[in-house]
């Protein structure tokens, strides 16, 4: 007997669905790709710009050259390209500059979605509208990101919050995404050597755990109320996270405290305000370290919009998607990778890398290493006023080729953060301040790690 096997949509499972839906994302990447791909052909050839004069376009003529095909490809494509665009924006020293420059546009212009989408999706979360859950809702998103976008609000006691509300659809289109993204990793770590020292697989495997850690708001909202804990733990009232308003907080809703204040990368409103901005900036530093110190947490995207000084003068975090955590262990090998730098210390901090598991200690030249290390860092360590972090990490790059030399996760974000932070120091501070080698980020490491561990 012949079995008819049906393939429409109610029909099929979701397995079968979720392969259906990557393989429609795979041609319309290609098709993205080929699309942008031929209008920077066309901007070679000059073939763009005679169609925009045959036109009779008005107006500034904008060319499309390489960073840019990327840039609008990426942004056309949607939330998980818009993510490693902001990490191409991110990596000076790591991407052609004229590319990060680019793709720092994937940092601000970030497409919001309509009033009608928040209001569905506050219906199917909460069960009721979003007039018998706010006071007032501004119909206007205050900022558009690529997971979420913030809506400023009123509670119906009265109080002032933001509102996150997570992009419709997001989390099949970036499972789609990733699914793509492995297939082409495990091609590239086949066929290209040196790609595959870089372990593409690993970085695609971090992209998509960063990625659905970051779409549970529930998850950042227990993160916010655990940073508090710690700050209120470690006896520090200068440092804080927004207040959590659990009772309007879903999966893909965030509620809470509204911050009013300055970023940190306003250095003209800081610098000519009511406060101390260097030692403000100090004070956030030091609460970010102590939560590193104190629990083995730390925030893990201090980029400028996620670190502001209050109205009221105490500093402010937001924005906890990205943490990262150390058990007891890594804690300590963090503690000394950093007092390695204060100290000059390259031989430690070549033991350090070691223990972290970071390079084979079994085929590794110690000795070269530390030279390596040495050569690389040392001009940190003894900054000029031009010096920036960023500038080192071609040579970074090149000694962890050599060496073989992979650095765990959680180590990697804090370098990261690491770098933002030197940026906001010499902003504020002076450009011959690094935040590595100050002695008063040196004393309150000291002091709090003595102190913690009693």
């Amino acid at each position: 007997m012949d079995v008819l096997i049906s393939t429409s949509p109610d029909t099929l499972s979701i397995s079968q669905k979720r392969r259906w839906g990557a393989v429609r994302r795979w041609f319309r990447v290609q098709w993205t790709f080929v699309k942008f791909a031929a209008l920077f052909v066309g901007e070679m050839l000059g073939l763009r710009r005679l169609a925009w004069r045959l036109r009779g376009a008005r107006g500034a003529y904008v060319r499309i050259t390489g960073p840019v095909a990327w840039r609008l490809a990426f942004e056309e494509l949607g939330p998980t390209y818009i993510k490693l665009g902001q990490m191409v924006a991110s990596g000076d020293g790591l991407f052609p500059r004229r590319y990060a420059e680019e793709f720092r546009k994937c940092l601000d212009n970030v497409p919001s979605f309509g009033l009608e989408a928040v209001e569905a999706i506050l219906r199917e979360d909460f069960g009721r509208p979003k007039s018998e859950i706010f006071a007032t809702f501004d119909p206007e998103p205050a900022a558009a990101a690529s997971i979420a976008q913030v809506h400023y609000a009123r509670l119906r006691t009265g109080e002032e919050v933001v509102v996150k509300v997570q992009r419709p659809g997001i989390a099949e289109r970036m499972r789609d995404d990733v699914a793509i993204m492995h297939l082409l990793a495990r091609v590239l770590a086949a066929v290209v050597p040196h790609v595959k020292l870089a372990n593409p697989v690993a970085i695609v495997e971090d992209l998509e755990r960063t990625l659905f850690e970051e779409l549970d708001f529930r998850r950042e909202a227990r993160n916010m109320d655990e940073f508090n804990a710690i700050m209120a733990a470690a006896g520090n009232t200068e440092v804080v996270a927004p207040t959590v308003y659990w009772g309007h907080t879903r999966g893909r809703v965030l509620t809470m405290e509204r911050f009013r204040g300055w970023r940190v990368d306003d250095t003209e409103a800081l610098l000519g305000g009511p406060y101390d901005a260097e030692a403000k900036l100090l004070a956030g530093i030091r609460g970010w370290f102590q939560c590193m110190l104190l629990r083995g947490f730390f925030h893990g995207d201090v980029h400028a919009g996620n670190f502001m000084l209050l109205e009221d003068g105490r500093v402010g975090f937001l924005d906890f998607g990205i943490i990262g955590r150390f058990d007891d262990a890594q804690k300590l090998m963090i503690a000394e990778y950093v007092l390695s730098f204060q100290t000059r210390d390259f031989e430690r901090l070549a033991a350090v890398l070691v223990r972290m598991g970071s390079v084979d200690a079994g085929n590794l030249d110690r000795d070269a290493f530390t030279r390596d290390l040495t050569d690389v860092f040392t001009p940190m360590v003894n900054a000029t006023a031009e010096f920036k972090i960023k500038d080192i990490l071609p040579d970074m790059m090149r000694v962890s080729i050599k060496h073989r030399m992979r650095m765990p996760r959680e180590f990697v974000l804090v370098t990261k953060q690491l770098v933002y932070l030197d940026r906001y120091a010499k902003a504020i501070g002076g450009p011959t301040m690094n935040v590595l080698t100050d002695s008063r980020v040196m004393g309150f490491l000291m002091e709090d790690m003595v102190r913690f561990a009693s």
